[in-house]
């Protein structure tokens, strides 16, 4: 008895181990999932990470290289690669040490190659006191790193009148950036197309524009050529107009109408004043184009009168029947109508009286 009890407490000890072992195996493979995912996860941020670090070492690399070849031509006077290469860098990192600086060394450079000034004779004068004009220059430099264009003219016009002397090579640079930026605001945001202009015209004078604020420029004398016409000469509105919107379509003056709004507006009226000269279908040419951006309802009754007289002018015009004009038969004094028959080989003749008597002439 005493080994069949001893067995049997065997065997349900085994029992009882067999689900603790399993559960045991069950957590130990979770574990090691867990174990593997962490570990992949963690290994793919770190590889991120190092991708990351190479690709931005590569550009480093890159950027550093363009720079230097920068400075290279700047020194041998070939400032036309020498501009490309510092923009080039500084749009792969705006924040590379130097760039911005370089280029506008390299843009006063050319300003001073392209309209060479006088050099002034050195005369005698005691050291200037340079206090107050590094904090001023600090601070013109923030407005430009911050975009506020207007304080930092404001604050380089009162550093030249402080001192007109204090490195004016960086001086005239940030004024290029800071007029250049105004004027381009101007015309593309503000719709303050001649103000912007006259900046752009400014900053000329320190260096020669780039093409977009000089395209921007061509862009804003257009307009104003255009609405110059306004009232005048609608088809001279419509194709001036019809070369900006396709590229500036919001481009505004300070009327607020838009480029788009201008060149359909000039099509409505171009129409208008071809109805009045009664060319109606092309004035219906003129409105369906005009609609091709929305139909205006304010117009619409107008639309529908210059259609259905463009559709009356295609009708073929009716022709008119022949006139038949009457002549009255000769009245005898008597008040009988006289219809004379000629005879057969002889000529009748009418005389006053009313007889007539054949082959003899008229008794006058």
């Amino acid at each position: 008895m005493n080994n069949t009890d001893n067995q049997s407490n065997q065997q349900e000890k085994i029992t009882q181990r067999k689900p603790n072992r399993l559960l045991f195996i069950v957590i130990g493979l979770l574990m090691v999932f867990i174990a593997g995912g962490a570990g992949w996860f963690f290994g793919s941020q770190e590889g991120q990470q190092l991708r990351d670090l190479e690709k931005n070492k590569t550009v480093l690399e890159h950027a550093s290289t363009q720079y230097e070849l920068g400075v290279r031509e700047l020194e041998e006077g070939r400032f036309e690669n020498a501009r490309k290469r510092f923009e080039y860098v500084i749009q792969l990192m705006p924040t590379f040490p130097g760039a911005q600086e370089k280029l506008t060394e390299v843009l006063i450079a050319q300003s001073i190659v392209n309209t060479p000034t006088p050099v002034p004779v050195p005369t005698m004068t005691a050291t200037p006191d340079f206090r107050g004009e590094q904090e001023l220059f600090d601070q013109a430099w923030q407005y430009l790193v911050s975009e506020e264009w207007d304080n930092a003219i404001l604050t380089l016009e009162i550093l030249r009148d402080k001192n007109l002397k204090f490195n004016p090579v960086a001086v005239d640079g940030m004024y290029y950036i800071a007029l250049r930026n105004r004027g381009v605001q101007r015309i593309l945001q503000d719709g303050s197309l001649e103000p912007g202009m006259y900046d752009l015209s400014l900053s000329e004078r320190f260096a020669p524009l780039d093409n977009d604020a000089d395209g921007y420029r061509v862009w804003a004398r257009y307009y104003l050529t255009g609405a110059s016409f306004w009232g005048i000469d609608w088809s001279q509105v419509v194709s001036i107009f019809a070369q900006i919107y396709p590229a500036f379509p919001n481009l505004r003056d300070s009327s607020g109408m838009t480029a788009q709004e201008r060149y359909r507006m000039g099509l409505i009226k171009w129409g208008d004043a071809l109805f009045l000269k009664e060319e109606y279908c092309l004035a219906e040419e003129k409105y369906l184009a005009a609609f091709a951006f929305f139909v205006d309802e304010s117009v619409a009754p107008a639309a529908t009168a210059i259609y259905e007289a463009c559709e009356e002018s295609k009708k073929p015009e009716e022709t008119e029947a022949p006139s038949v004009t009457v002549t009255p038969s000769p009245t005898l004094p008597t008040g009988e109508t006289l219809t004379p028959t000629p005879l057969e080989g002889s000529e009748v003749t009418v005389t006053p009286d009313g007889s007539g008597e054949p082959g003899q002439s008229p008794t006058p």
